[in-house]
């Protein structure tokens, strides 16, 4: 039977583009919705089996929106993660030079990953954020004057031609996407574990929940602060570390984050990829 993965569209976003690489290798039939909400959503309510939402971006960090779901949404789980390198493009109406630019669009994270380019090149232009760069795509080709950035894929898709290409801040510019189930993976021997922790506000409160991974020689392979969105100073740190969630210095370091920290919850385990 075949397996539908929700995906974050329209087509020429770069989360399309990480779907279709991932379908490539677990062949899933795609499933296109409008939000990272909308795919979590359905996940959860069955109606897909998998979703692709991303989770961070080397330039600018966490995806606020899915760090959010995945510590608020019962239901979801992390099955897979994958690494998708980013690519941005400079896209217009045909015939359209730089200096007849008056307006860049595309996603808030796509304008902060190509900050450099922009000040250098397109100085003093307006920007006009858009839910994708797909979205973008499609404003710039119904506007002179007007440029998104966005895949090169999506200059075939919306008929725009390539103004500049690699205009990233960092050549090594990537986001981690992350596959949602209702369950997460088997152990493979080459795993890591997701898991969000509200830690009691006091001296060195983080440092005594984060000396417990220490104790169990667990390594951390990232950590990050979002406010919990309940009291101004309140946080919650999201954590991956090395290893499943059922290997047995995990489970017994469950057992201490438990008596320790004032909430925390598991988001799944799943093969590290590489």
């Amino acid at each position: 039977m075949s397996t539908n993965l929700g995906y974050l569209g329209p087509p020429g976003t770069f989360s399309e583009e990480a779907a279709r690489n991932y379908i490539g290798t677990y062949r899933r039939r795609l499933v296109e919705y409008s939000t990272i909400p909308e795919i979590a959503e359905a996940v959860a309510a069955g109606r897909v089996e998998e979703g692709l939402v991303p989770l961070e971006n080397s330039l600018e960090g966490g995806v606020a929106v899915t760090l959010d779901l995945l510590a608020s949404r019962d239901g979801l789980q992390i099955c897979r993660e994958l690494i998708h390198p980013i690519k941005h493009c400079l896209l217009a109406l045909p015939g359209t030079g730089l200096h007849n630019l008056k307006v860049v669009a595309s996603h808030p994270q796509a304008l902060g990953q190509c900050r450099q380019f922009l000040d250098r090149r397109l100085p003093g232009r307006s920007f006009f954020p858009t839910g994708s760069t797909a979205a973008a795509a499609l404003k710039a080709s119904g506007e002179k004057g007007v440029a998104a950035i966005a895949p090169r894929r999506a200059a075939a898709l919306y008929g725009l031609d390539l103004l500049a290409e690699d205009i990233q801040d960092n050549d090594l510019n990537s986001t981690r996407f992350v596959v949602l189930a209702d369950q997460d993976h088997l152990p493979t021997g080459d795993d890591k574990t997701s898991l969000v922790v509200a830690i009691p506000d006091g001296p060195g409160s983080l440092y005594h929940i984060l000396s417990y991974f220490a104790r169990y020689h667990v390594n951390l392979t990232r950590i990050e602060s979002r406010p919990a969105r309940r009291h101004l100073g309140e946080y919650l740190f999201f954590i991956d570390c090395q290893g499943h969630r059922l290997q047995a210095e995990l489970v017994r370091l469950w057992g201490e984050l438990g008596r320790e920290s004032s909430w925390f919850k598991i988001l799944g385990s799943y093969p590290r990829f590489c």
